[in-house]
């Protein structure tokens, strides 16, 4: 008689997985909001419209940033999951750069493929 594996959802190396999820979308930190209103002349209405995907980098307080518009992403039906999700569809990314979150500088760039 073969027994049954009752507990599915642990997984098989819970470590792994956790190392490898990364945060979901969110609303832009503010920073780096404040950096696209007074340095990109962008509309505010626009801006805090938008979302941002993060991903850690080997600095603790500094993060890579993707940031896209939520409503664009629904028209396309993309799901945006993560910040590596956001690696198939690069035409849904608007800003890219990093930020660090003690210090409050910001390095974003338009994207380049909606650079015109």
């Amino acid at each position: 008689m073969k027994l049954m594996k009752w507990k599915f959802w642990v997984g098989e190396n819970k470590n792994s997985l956790r190392s490898s999820r990364l945060p979901k979308p969110k609303g832009l930190p503010e920073r780096v909001g404040f950096y696209l209103l007074t340095q990109l002349k962008l509309d505010p209405d626009w801006v805090w419209s938008l979302k941002a995907v993060v991903r850690p980098t080997r600095t603790s307080q500094i993060l890579d940033i993707r940031i896209f518009d939520p409503r664009e992403a629904d028209i396309s039906d993309v799901l945006v999951a993560d910040f590596n999700s956001l690696d198939d569809c690069p035409e849904m990314i608007l800003f890219e750069g990093c930020f660090n979150k003690n210090t409050g500088s910001v390095d974003i760039r338009r994207a380049a493929s909606k650079a015109a």
